[in-house]
């Protein structure tokens, strides 16, 4: 999910990739947030992409402000009559003050200018309200498909990933986070997917797009033979698992 800083935006183009490849968070990770909220009258997602993890937190909010700088993104957004989507930036939230008892951040606040959008949060928030910023991490396969997706992410596209991209990896565990923490549950997203499916993932990596650009189209073609030659048939289902990373806090 994406909202960038200036000048620097992945997912301005290709929206409707996004939301057919990109896999979604589970409910739990909504109900766990709600549930750490004192009110769920409104919930604020910045970054929201294509609106998923909006979606999932209509179910447990009254309403759901959803914001993404990119209007490619939010025109291919999912619709749900409880959510507002906006195109705007994590730096300038159009919201009122002490408006809000969520703000998430879903695969987005390593793009952002952290200062600015936790001046906005502040601003924004209602006494108690959570904040949330939280990613999926590096897939994970098993047997030999595994190991040569392993093999391919770190030893081969990894050059092409945008430096930011090291937050995701690293759970956030370094990025600035001036907040009384909570505890994050243990959820993880899980999918039984095709090889397509998950070739149609991997075309939505930013990484996967410079590398393109940089004439390495080899190197994802070999991949993709590489991985049909030891996926088995075409139709066959396997297990692939993003474990859930982040940072939750309280705003006083």
């Amino acid at each position: 999910m994406s909202s960038r800083n200036a000048g620097t935006n992945p997912f301005e183009k290709g929206g409707s990739d996004y939301a057919r490849f990109r896999p979604t968070y589970p409910p739990a990770l909504a109900d766990a947030l709600a549930d750490l909220c004192g009110s769920t009258g409104h919930a604020l997602d910045v970054g929201c992409g294509n609106g998923q993890f909006s979606c999932l937190l209509a179910a447990r909010f009254d309403r759901v402000t959803a914001t993404d700088p990119s209007a490619e993104q939010i025109e291919n957004a999912f619709q749900d009559p409880k959510v507002d989507y906006r195109q705007e930036s994590a730096e300038t939230i159009g919201l009122a003050d002490d408006s809000v008892d969520l703000i998430v951040a879903a695969q987005a606040a390593h793009w952002f200018d952290l200062d600015a959008f936790y001046a906005e949060a502040r601003r924004v928030a209602c006494p108690g309200a959570v904040i949330a910023l939280v990613s999926y991490g590096v897939p994970e396969l098993e047997d030999d498909v595994g190991k040569r997706f392993h093999d391919f992410y770190w030893t081969e596209i990894f050059q092409y990933w945008p430096a930011a991209r090291r937050h995701v990896e690293d759970g956030y565990a370094a990025m600035p986070f001036p907040f009384p923490e909570l505890a994050l549950p243990d959820i993880a997203i899980e999918r039984e997917w095709t090889l397509d499916e998950l070739l149609g993932y991997i075309t939505t990596w930013s990484a996967a797009k410079a590398a393109r650009k940089a004439g390495a189209v080899a190197l994802i073609d070999a991949f993709s033979e590489d991985l049909k030659r030891l996926w088995g048939p075409e139709e066959t289902l396997r297990t692939i698992r993003w474990p859930i990373n982040g940072r939750i806090g309280r705003i006083a």
